[in-house]
C-alpha cells in the first residue's frame, strides 16, 4: 500500500536525482530554509533519519522534480479503441507522476467498467458524500445538478483528485446524444469549473462514444498507447483513422496526438511490430513500455512504477517516456500560443 513516510533515499529515487544538478544536500538546505516541509527525525540507534509524510512529496517535487509546470491548464485525453494495451495503467502512472511533481492534477474516469476508480479509490477508501451514501460522478453533476465539489474525490496526495466513474456513465452517454452541441458539453459546462487544476486527464473506455468525443473536443492532447502484439497492431491504423477523421471534422487541427508503444516483449513478432509502429507513425515516441509484472504489482500497491520499483529498468523506461510525452505536449501547446 501507499507508504505513509518517505526517506531521503526515497526522494532521491522518485525524483531521479543524478547527484549533479540535484543532490540531497540541496533538499536539506531547502528544508532548513522552510522551502519544503520539515521532516520528522526518527532515530535508528544513535543516527537520526529524516522522514517526510507522503502528502509532502508534491511540495518537494515542485522544487526538485523533473516536469515543467505548464503556462496554462492542459487537458489530456487517453484513448485507443483497443483494450488490454495498458491504457488505464499508464494513465494512472502519468497522473500520479504529474501530481508527485507538484502539478495539481484531476483524473476524470470515463470507463464503464470503472477501471481507474477501482485503482485509486478502493471501496474501503471511498468517502460517500450524499445522504444516500452513493458515490457521485459526472452524470450527477451534468444531469442531476450536483455541485462539482461534491463530485470530486480527494486522494492521499493533495495534488491528485478524481471524478470517479459510476455506472450512470452509460445513461450520461445516452443523455448527451439528445443535447444540442453535444460534442461540446464538457468544454462548455465542465472544464470552466475546473480552473484550479494544472492538468486534467480523461481516461476513456476503449469504445467510441459521446463521452470520448466530448473529452477529445475539450483536450489539448490525445495520448494513445499502441500494444506490441498482433491484435493491437491489426487494429492500429483503423483506430488512428477514427481519431484523425474526428479531429478533422471538429477542426482540431492543432491538437497534438502522442503515441507510444506498450507491451513490448522479447520475441521476434513483438519487436517487428514495434519497428512497424516506428515506420508507420514517424511522430511516435520510441521509448517502449515493456511487458512486466512489476506494473501490475505497483497498481495493487496503488503506487507508480517509479515509486514501487525505482531502480528497475521499467521505472527508467517510464521516466524517459513521461518526460518525452510532457515535453512534446508542452512544446506543441507553446507553439500554438505563439501562432495565435
Amino acid at each position: 500500500m501507499i507508504k505513509e513516510l518517505v526517506t531521503s533515499t526515497d526522494i532521491k529515487k522518485i525524483f531521479r536525482f543524478d547527484d549533479r544538478s540535484k543532490t540531497l544536500q540541496g533538499v536539506y538546505s531547502a528544508e532548513a530554509k522552510d522551502d519544503i516541509p520539515f521532516a520528522e527525525r526518527i532515530y535508528r540507534g544513535k543516527v537520526s533519519v529524516r522522514h517526510w509524510l507522503y502528502k509532502d512529496l508534491p511540495e518537494i517535487g515542485e522544487k526538485f522534480g523533473y516536469l515543467q509546470k505548464p503556462e496554462s491548464q492542459l487537458v489530456i485525453t487517453k484513448y485507443i479503441q483497443k483494450g488490454g494495451v495498458l491504457k488505464t495503467t499508464t494513465t494512472f502512472n502519468e497522473a500520479l507522476t504529474f501530481a508527485l511533481n507538484g502539478l495539481k492534477t484531476l483524473i476524470i474516469g470515463q470507463d464503464f467498467e470503472c477501471s481507474i476508480t477501482d485503482i485509486i479509490l478502493p471501496q474501503g477508501d471511498i468517502h460517500s458524500i450524499d445522504e444516500n451514501k452513493k458515490m457521485l460522478g459526472l452524470f450527477h453533476h451534468l444531469v442531476e445538478g450536483a455541485k462539482i465539489t461534491d463530485v470530486i474525490q480527494k486522494t492521499p496526495l493533495p495534488t491528485l483528485d478524481i471524478i470517479p466513474e459510476t455506472h450512470d456513465l452509460v445513461v450520461l452517454d445516452k443523455w448527451i446524444d439528445q443535447q444540442k452541441r453535444r460534442e461540446y458539453i464538457y468544454k462548455d459546462k465542465l472544464i470552466p469549473l475546473l480552473k484550479e487544476y494544472d492538468v486534467i486527464f480523461f481516461d476513456n473506455n476503449p469504445s467510441w462514444n459521446h463521452l470520448t468525443e466530448n473529452s477529445i473536443v475539450s483536450s489539448n492532447a490525445i495520448i494513445s498507447p499502441l500494444g506490441c502484439n498482433l491484435l493491437a497492431y491489426n487494429a492500429a491504423e483503423t483506430n488512428m483513422a477514427t481519431i484523425y477523421d474526428f479531429q478533422e471534422a471538429m477542426g482540431l487541427d492543432s491538437q497534438v496526438h502522442v503515441m507510444f508503444p506498450t507491451l513490448l516483449e522479447n520475441t521476434s513478432l513483438s519487436k517487428q511490430i514495434y519497428a512497424q509502429y516506428i515506420s508507420k507513425f514517424p511522430d511516435i515516441i520510441t521509448t517502449p513500455i515493456k511487458s512486466s509484472v512489476k506494473f501490475q504489482e505497483a497498481l495493487m500497491m496503488r503506487q507508480s512504477i517509479i515509486e514501487y520499483a525505482p531502480s528497475s529498468s521499467n521505472a527508467q523506461d517510464y521516466y524517459e517516456l513521461i518526460c518525452d510525452i510532457w515535453d512534446k505536449i508542452i512544446a506543441t501547446n507553446s507553439a500554438k500560443k505563439q501562432v495565435v
